[in-house]
């Protein structure tokens, strides 16, 4: 008997549930159970609407705020598409202006043409710089990219002044030397401009220029490079929006 004793009064126990369920509803229709009871019943009734209320609120609330967190999230994510799109365009546009300076320096055949021969350009634009502590605040998992991205910025920069450095030099020093010497008009031979015009703004002519050159087909390259870095990093931070990418 004592193997049954645990089924037998879990069975007594649901009868005895069932019976004063039974029991209180026909109580509480037919007035017969005490009035208590009944004030009982009514609080258990009114506490229990009152959780399932509050449960509803409390999982209400909840979406709302995860809807505003997605919306904040979303705004956040193209904000920073935004400035990654911008970084992309400044690099684009280093790009136009150092393809603009090759261009100027395939027109003349020889390092000599190119210093004594080719005129002073000022119609390129050096304002397209890339904010690196912008770009830093996302790109926060790739230090290395944020290095190599200053350091073709700082290349950029020399680039642009060298040719500055070049510029100066022709329109302020070796043109009017070449004028004043019988040299700008006409076609003259490397031995003629070495005898006739001062060691130091003849060298300088070639320097200046050789220079230039360099920094420009340096920083052609370190630009291309990067600017495919970027993109890629940009595409794997952001999959689901669209990035410049070059013709």
């Amino acid at each position: 008997m004592k193997n049954y004793l645990p089924e037998f009064l879990g069975v007594l126990f649901a009868l005895l549930l069932i019976n004063a369920w039974y029991l209180s509803g026909i109580a509480i229709e037919q007035g017969v159970v005490p009035i208590y009871y009944e004030h009982i019943i009514r609080a258990l009734t009114v506490a229990g609407s009152a959780g399932f209320g509050a449960t509803l609120a409390f999982k209400f609330n909840n979406r709302l705020e995860g809807i505003k967190n997605e919306r904040i999230e979303l705004k956040e994510k193209a904000q920073n598409a935004a400035i990654l799109n911008k970084a992309l365009l400044n690099i684009t546009m280093q790009l136009n202006t150092i393809g603009n300076m090759k261009k100027k320096l395939s027109k003349y055949t020889t390092i000599h043409d190119k210093a004594f021969s080719m005129n002073a350009e000022k119609n390129f634009n050096d304002n397209a710089i890339v904010d690196i502590n912008e770009i830093a605040l996302i790109l926060t998992s790739k230090p290395q990219l944020l290095l190599e991205i200053n350091n073709e910025q700082d290349g950029y920069i020399q680039t642009i002044e060298s040719f500055k450095i070049r510029n100066e030099h022709y329109l302020n020093i070796l043109q009017p030397k070449m004028f004043e010497l019988g040299l700008l008009d006409r076609k003259a031979t490397i031995g003629e401009y070495e005898d006739t015009l001062p060691p130091p703004i003849f060298k300088a002519a070639y320097q200046s220029v050789a220079v230039m050159e360099t920094n420009v087909l340096e920083t052609e390259k370190g630009l291309k490079v990067i600017f495919q870095s970027l993109r890629d990093a940009c595409k794997e931070i952001l999959p689901e929006h669209k990035f410049i990418a070059l013709n």
